[in-house]
């Protein structure tokens, strides 16, 4: 079986074709054969006030903002003039408050694809291990609800071509006790009538929770509204690229899911899964 892994980050290194070719050639050893770099948006100069706050969010993302778009942008280019197998995408967190602002900014460029994520409530960085603490103060149940209502307006906004890590939430391993089926289910009816793309993401392996993004159940409501999927490492080295992919891979199966999918130019399509 040979994959695709739309969802990698090159901000650990340079912006050099070098550091590009260390992430392929570790792709090739697992059956990866075309990577999509989907730098962080907050890690921009040009993108830095679609995150502004007076809190912890508008400081933490400020100092983030090091990296120049244009030179990034540059790169992953050039590498596909060489005919390298990579795709340009970015990774942009949907803040509510700024969503047209993040539409705008998003329409200069010419990614491949662009991949919508839901990382702050506020300015609670639910997902940032600096703020872990906060957890013991919130209501788990209220505040998966708060999430799940940021993520509804992110897929209706249409900026976006695949929601990454949809349940992100769970990260730490803090579980809700309500029932979030409902929640579930709106959210994949309502990506379906968006025409947008799930992420499975194995990086879940990686943190605390322990598993894949999405949950069983959540991935069964994508199944049923025919949502089409991608399995994606959020890989920030080369090591992670395709890690855990034959895992992703027959717990896609298990629901019946007999392709992936993957963009060019912002439009979706699909290969075959064996």
């Amino acid at each position: 079986m040979e994959f695709r892994d739309y969802h990698v980050h090159l901000e650990q290194g340079p912006y050099t074709l070098e550091w590009i070719k260390r992430f392929l050639e570790e792709g090739v050893k697992k059956g990866v054969v075309e990577i999509g770099f989907s730098e962080h948006g907050h890690r921009f100069v040009q993108a830095r006030d679609l995150w502004k706050s007076e809190g912890f969010r508008g400081q933490w993302t400020l100092k983030e903002a090091t990296e120049d778009i244009d030179e990034y942008v540059k790169i992953v280019e050039k590498a596909k003039g060489l005919g390298l197998p990579v795709k340009l995408g970015i990774e942009m967190d949907y803040i509510p408050e700024y969503e047209d602002e993040i539409r705008d900014f998003i329409n200069k460029y010419s990614f491949d694809y662009v991949l919508g994520a839901v990382h702050w409530i506020g300015d609670f960085g639910f997902d940032h291990p600096a703020l872990i603490n906060e957890w013991n103060l919130r209501d788990v149940d209220d505040t998966y609800r708060e999430y799940f209502d940021i993520l509804l307006k992110a897929i209706k906004s249409g900026i976006f071509d695949c929601i990454v890590h949809p349940d992100v939430i769970k990260v730490f391993g803090h579980r809700a006790r309500c029932d979030l089926s409902q929640m579930y289910e709106e959210a994949a009816k309502t990506m379906k009538e968006m025409g947008l793309c799930a992420e499975v993401s194995t990086a879940g392996f990686r943190k605390p929770v322990g598993e894949l993004y999405p949950a069983p159940l959540m991935l069964e409501r994508f199944r049923k509204w025919d949502v089409p999927v991608m399995i994606n490492s959020d890989a920030h080295r080369p090591e992670d690229v395709g890690r855990d992919f034959d895992k992703a891979l027959d717990f896609v199966k298990s629901y019946g899911y007999d392709r992936f999918c993957f963009f060019d130019k912002r439009q979706k399509k699909f290969y075959k899964i064996r």
